[in-house]
């Protein structure tokens, strides 16, 4: 069963609106039940916006929405009110009632009317649940801003609707309480049955919560696919930006043998429009080579992603460890200078410097560097498998 599906959704502000100029256009999306959907964007792409027009907050949309299989009325003089309410919204800055927490997170409860001794029970599991009970007798002006965020959620999730917006909840969370909140909803929506659309720009988030991904640039939709394919395999330079790829290059494929391709870039670089490729406005000195797996022709102009993970490093002790391309299958090898190193939870984030103008990543575990000794300066070797170089036509 299909929760939510949009064919040929448009919308744009009204002329006198501050977003007359933007116009949101998705051709297709669905959420199927037992699927969780990250609608993933920067801030301004639209991602809020198709929020509204989902949960029947905005009205004034062309195209096909349904939920719950029943049809959204794009004008306000119809609206399906028996769908919406198996939805629940809760926005970035939800406020709490001035009242206490224990009757914040019934309210809902007490709109649709439910019964004293229901409304007792729901509330009760639900603050046990999520880890409430110390604060349930608390007025909602005495409680820190991560137990705000709790209740916030409790008072959606205790309503138990089959389709929950959330958009951007996490925004004002430290990383503890934001770990620990989305494993709870994470166990909760899973017991209750409840599917998720989550706006987010947080590629954590996504994964901890969604197995499904849609990524929006101005208002149209570039991709919907699950979140690792969406992650591990941009389609498009737009993609990879969105998603925090650092490492793209552009270049030209000089030749093309065996389906490996070999692509003459500038690091660092934009296009010019007669194909060369600058650094600061001048043509880089740097330019290096790279090969990757592909089958292109000659000229064609291409831009190549590279993940720090699919990079190995290697210690240069003397002239003799220098890397020789006919003594390994890996056909892309290099020398370079680590520059600076971030310790992240799992591992380092070494930058580093190839030549003069080439910066490339590597993570590595924690253990290769101690072992390695890479905090002392020196010459390291760096190397990426053709096979691990995407790469895909300029337009």
């Amino acid at each position: 069963m299909k929760i939510l599906e949009i064919k040929d959704l448009y919308f744009k502000y009204r002329d006198d609106s501050a977003n007359r100029d933007f116009s949101l256009k998705i051709a297709g999306l669905d959420i199927e039940k037992g699927s969780n959907l990250a609608i993933f964007g920067k801030s301004g792409s639209g991602k809020s916006t198709l929020l509204k027009v989902c949960a029947g907050l905005q009205k004034g949309f062309e195209g096909n929405i349904k939920l719950f299989e029943q049809p959204l009325a794009p004008s306000s003089g119809c609206t399906n009110r028996e769908a919406l309410l198996k939805t629940a919204v809760l926005f970035q800055d939800a406020p709490l009632f001035n009242c206490g927490v224990y009757e914040n997170i019934a309210i809902g409860l007490k709109i649709k009317k439910y019964g004293k001794a229901h409304i007792k029970k729901a509330v009760d599991e639900i603050i046990e649940k999520m880890n409430l009970t110390d604060i349930a007798r608390a007025h909602s002006s005495e409680i820190s801003g991560g137990q705000a965020r709790r209740v916030c959620l409790a008072r959606v999730l205790v309503l138990k609707p089959g389709l929950l917006f959330l958009d951007e909840p996490f925004h004002s969370l430290d990383a503890l309480n934001r770990a620990e909140i989305m494993h709870e909803l994470k166990l909760m929506t899973n017991e209750a049955s409840i599917t998720l659309m989550l706006i987010t720009h947080d590629k954590n988030e996504a994964l901890a919560l969604c197995d499904k991904m849609a990524v929006i640039d101005a208002g149209t939709l570039i991709r919907y696919a699950t979140v690792r394919q969406c992650l591990s395999d941009p389609r498009s330079e737009t993609e990879a930006k969105l998603l925090g790829r650092e490492m793209i290059f552009y270049g030209t494929v000089t030749k093309c043998e065996h389906e490996v391709a070999e692509i003459e870039c500038a690091p660092n670089a934009g296009l010019k429009e007669a194909g060369a490729y600058n650094d600061g406005g001048n043509v880089s000195e740097g330019i290096f080579k790279i090969q990757a797996a592909g089958s292109y022709s000659k000229g064609e102009r291409v831009c190549i992603l590279i993940n720090p993970q699919d990079i190995s490093i290697g210690l240069i002790k003397n002239e003799s460890d220098h890397y020789s391309d006919e003594n390994t299958s890996v056909l892309n090898n290099y020398e370079g200078v680590i520059k600076s190193a971030v310790h992240y939870e799992f591992g380092m984030l070494l930058n580093i410097s190839i030549g003069n103008h080439m910066k490339f990543q590597a993570y590595i575990t924690s253990k290769s560097y101690e072992r390695l000794n890479l905090s002392q300066p020196g010459k390291v070797k760096v190397s990426v498998k053709a096979t691990s170089v995407k790469s895909f036509l300029m337009p």
